[in-house]
């Protein structure tokens, strides 16, 4: 993270990455106070993926109209070449949305060395606010944990929640685990036996941080678990969920797209992860290894969360 300030003359862009999931590299006014050329920070330890980006501006001025080109995606490949355009939050209007996609482009730029570039103009409304712009819905780490405290605080009876180990920088990885009544004491082992094995169903999501939509889709699939629906309450009674709702939380914090802290896609770590350097899939091979062997338990289904950057 970091920052690019300058003087406080108002149209002088002033911009900030130095959020939780922020990412950019540079700013460079290329035209004064109507272009700039954005770099995107390549992944922590990792040069090959520079896709996420998620950055404020500040001190414009009112109807200032600006045109930012991102001049250094890793992939040619994007739904931007299908009609997607990136978010837009401000300070008096606090929930992203869309830009309008006839203001953005996506295209090979020869000022550029024939590099895909993302440009999109926007028009400044409000000299007080400050404007986030973001390549998906961000999901942070510090939404999910707001989330699931505010879950805790429920004593569902049907609900509980673990800390599975913690991240290489500290952090939480969560697993919920949801059944029937009596789960939050006893966890995923309750009314299982050898002769009436326990259905289970693992689920984990945002190994890629970037993939943001992932944790949207699990977000909305816990909700409707822990919900009140005769469904839900059906599939509480006979399954047992248990969830790893982000499985790189580094990642995610650190504004990267694909990789964790050590630069390593954790996707691609199955096989022997390390229980330093890959201690999320460590922990979870591990936890699903036990569930595949106990005799009490069938482990039914096993579904990782994804999102997809070139398919719709």
């Amino acid at each position: 993270g970091g920052s690019k300030s300058s003087s406080s003359t108002a149209g002088k862009l002033v911009f900030d990455w130095s959020f939780e999931s922020g990412n950019l590299l540079s700013a460079d006014e290329t035209v004064k106070e109507s272009e700039y050329d954005l770099k995107i920070r390549p992944d922590t330890n990792n040069p090959k993926y520079r896709v996420w980006f998620y950055f404020s501006v500040k001190n414009a001025r009112k109807k200032q109209v600006v045109l930012f080109n991102l001049t250094n995606f890793s992939k040619g490949k994007s739904l931007y070449r299908d009609g997607m355009s990136p978010l837009v939050k401000s300070t008096s209007r606090p929930h992203f949305q869309r830009l309008p996609s006839r203001s953005t482009y996506y295209y090979k730029c020869p000022r550029h060395k024939m590099n895909y570039v993302l440009s999109f103009v926007f028009e400044f409304d409000n000299e007080d606010d400050t404007y986030w712009f973001a390549y998906s819905f961000p999901y942070t780490y510090t939404d999910l944990q707001h989330y699931l405290h505010s879950m805790d605080r429920l004593n569902l009876t049907f609900y509980r929640r673990d800390l599975l180990c913690r991240t290489v920088q500290n952090r939480r990885v969560d697993l919920i685990t949801i059944g029937p009544d009596g789960t939050a004491q006893e966890g995923y082992k309750i009314k299982s036996s050898a002769s009436n094995p326990r259905r289970v169903v693992f689920i984990t999501a945002r190994v890629h941080p970037g993939e943001t939509p992932a944790s949207f889709m699990n977000h909305g699939l816990l909700e409707f678990l822990l919900s009140s629906d005769t469904q839900a309450v059906v599939l509480r009674k006979h399954v047992t969920f248990m969830i790893v709702p982000m499985i790189n939380p580094d990642g995610v914090f650190n504004g990267n797209y694909r990789c964790g802290i050590t630069g390593n896609d954790l996707n691609r770590q199955w096989d022997t992860p390390s229980p330093w350097c890959h201690t999320e899939n460590y922990h979870i091979k591990q936890m699903m290894q036990s569930l595949g062997d106990d005799p009490c338990l069938s482990l039914d289904f096993v579904i990782d969360m994804h999102a997809h950057s070139t398919s719709m």
